[in-house]
């Protein structure tokens, strides 16, 4: 595992590295970062490797929720090379301890990124808990994703991007979730949560000219 994270970190690194890589919407996560409270960001399991790579440059107090499966433990390496603290679990399995270190993060004013369709999906589709657990907490919530005018797609479930060398990688920090009201149950906050992902989702796409 050690060898295959090292291989992994560093063709991440010299992927990025020779592709142009343009942000969009930074002031949106450098406004919340001046703001002092907790943030949650969300991504989507396919694209985790876009703002993984990117929030790291930017921030610190950053926690991630990682697997114990054994499919996501070079990831989780890359990411605790990266400067990302674990919380290591799953809604599935640990779900309450989980919960419990999340919340000992917002507490202290820290950052939390959680691939909101994982572990194993269906993909693109938010599990109930993250929007309740912010509010609760007072925790800001956005989302951050990418895209890439070229690249590879996995044949896995949740169809990994990977970006090709010589082409042009989008991050967008999107604007903060706004919840005016508390959804009233999981369908309502799946949807909230998930309408929000995709539409960011799509706009990024739009820009490399994915969709």
């Amino acid at each position: 595992m050690k060898v295959l994270s090292f291989i992994g970190r560093c063709v991440f690194q010299l992927l990025f590295l020779l592709n142009k890589v343009k942000i969009h919407g930074e002031d949106n996560l450098l406004q919340l970062a001046k703001a002092g409270k907790p943030i949650m960001i969300c991504v989507w399991h396919g694209r985790l490797l876009f703002p993984s790579w990117y929030i790291r440059l930017k921030m610190t107090n950053l926690h991630a929720i990682a697997s114990r499966h054994s499919d996501a433990e070079i990831m989780a390496r890359i990411l605790r090379h990266w400067g990302y603290s674990l919380i290591r679990g799953s809604t599935r399995k640990g779900g309450k301890a989980v919960v419990q270190k999340m919340a000992d993060v917002f507490k202290n004013g820290g950052i939390v990124a959680v691939t909101n369709d994982g572990p194993k999906g269906p993909p693109k589709i938010a599990k109930a808990g993250s929007t309740g657990l912010a509010i609760k907490y007072d925790v800001n919530m956005i989302t951050i994703t990418g895209s890439a005018t070229k690249y590879w797609q996995m044949k896995s479930w949740d169809k990994f991007m990977l970006p090709k060398p010589f082409g042009r990688i989008d991050i967008l920090v999107a604007p903060l979730l706004q919840i005016d009201i508390p959804p009233e149950n999981n369908e309502e906050e799946i949807k909230l949560l998930s309408d929000y992902m995709n539409h960011y989702q799509d706009e990024v796409d739009r820009m490399t000219g994915k969709i």
